[in-house]
């Protein structure tokens, strides 16, 4: 049975009404505040006041409904437990009308005790976890997207949220799109590449550099799917001076939430023996690089410097910590490749790199201290690696 703000008199027979004690103000609070005004039922959540279709904006459309049914006839009801957990808040849901008439009569059968119990729990959890986020700890949330061949990769908002909650949150007015999804250029088009990098810098410009430069934004939380190279210049364009926490999209389990139990990441140099001919640097952190890939862009000559992941794979990097130590070694080699063949060398980087690392890559070159890197990306359908962007001083 059911205990309600407000009962309908078709609910319970005039005797059974009659016996019901109203359950007390106090304990109709501690439901209320629990739920933090919002349908219990799993998978609903909806907001239990207001009603948008009158306009009616302090409207009551809640339900205190039973676990265990206050009467031993109820719905899940117990000759003694009903009458001990009749006013117990952790035997009481507050839910929505639809779902009320789900548990307590439609669906009786199909939702035992342990299976309300459960719903109860993990909506309470999530309420405790998100009402208990610190307001320091908000962020603005860059959001970019492009076409990778054929395919549209959106970053959808509502994993974007959950995957930054309890760590961060996003700010409400926070929310920065970046997304070039309706450009309909293929990337093997020779317009391609210059026609992307312009409208991301014209973009962030108009909605990112200034607010940044006026330290409107404080922190910034990156989402990011789109080819490698675009990747590069949207890090490029963030560079190391804003506080940034660059995401990864995890295929297993998948989300962007960091598995943060997952075993390091372990990055190797590999320097190469000749310092004549041009300079190569493999990222070999989703998958290796055959030396012969690259010898067919620079010839058999090229200096290969490579930075290689142990057990490279797709979803090798599954925390920040990755990120950072890959940014570390990063920065380190282009310092040394710099010492090794000039303060004039260019770098030609053939990445094979999760989306996160190419961002971090971009904040990590500096323009001032660092070589010139000219970016390839592999098209098949031009033949194997092609150059996509350059990163130079002059940018």
């Amino acid at each position: 049975m059911k205990s309600s703000v407000a009962e309908s008199p078709e609910e319970a027979p005039p005797a059974a009404k009659a016996k019901r004690k109203q359950i007390p103000v106090r304990i109709q609070n501690i439901v209320w505040g629990r739920a933090a005004g919002r349908c219990q039922y799993a998978g609903c959540n909806g907001l239990l006041v207001g009603d948008e279709i009158s306009g009616a904006a302090n409207a009551n459309k809640a339900y205190i409904g039973h676990i265990v049914a206050d009467s031993p006839e109820g719905p899940r009801g117990h000759p003694v437990r009903s009458f001990q957990l009749a006013h117990d808040p952790d035997n009481l849901m507050l839910v929505c009308d639809v779902h009320h008439r789900v548990f307590d009569r439609e669906m009786v059968d199909e939702h035992p005790e342990d299976v309300l119990v459960d719903m109860k729990r993990r909506h309470e959890a999530r309420i405790r976890t998100v009402t208990g986020i610190d307001e320091n700890l908000g962020s603005h949330v860059i959001r970019y997207a492009a076409k990778i061949g054929a395919n549209e990769s959106p970053v959808e908002k509502g994993a974007v949220k959950w995957s930054m909650i309890p760590d961060r949150y996003p700010l409400d007015d926070g929310w920065i799109d970046l997304d070039l999804v309706t450009l309909e250029l293929r990337d093997d088009d020779p317009a391609y590449w210059p026609t992307h990098v312009r409208n991301l810098r014209t973009v962030f410009a108009e909605k990112v550099r200034g607010r940044m430069e006026r330290q409107e934004i404080k922190r910034l939380a990156v989402f990011g799917l789109a080819p490698i190279p675009l990747l590069f210049e949207l890090g490029r364009l963030i560079s190391d001076i804003a506080t940034a926490d660059v995401r990864q999209l995890l295929r297993d389990p998948k989300g962007w939430k960091w598995d943060v139990g997952a075993t390091p990441a372990r990055y190797e140099l590999h320097r190469p023996e000749r310092t004549m001919g041009a300079v190569a640097l493999k990222l070999e952190i989703s998958a290796p690089v055959a030396d012969e890939r690259v010898a067919n862009v620079l010839g058999p000559e090229a200096a290969v410097w490579s930075i290689a992941a142990e057990g490279a794979n797709n979803d090798i990097v599954r925390r920040p910590e990755d990120i950072a130590a890959f940014a570390k070694l990063f920065r380190k080699t282009l310092d040394d490749v710099k010492l090794a063949h000039g303060e004039t060398v260019t770098v030609h980087v053939f990445p094979a790199v999760p989306v996160s690392i190419a961002v971090e890559a971009g904040r990590s070159w500096q323009p001032k201290a660092h070589p010139s890197l000219k970016i390839y990306d592999q098209n098949w359908k031009l033949g194997g690696f092609a150059l996509a962007h350059h990163l130079e001083h002059a940018d």
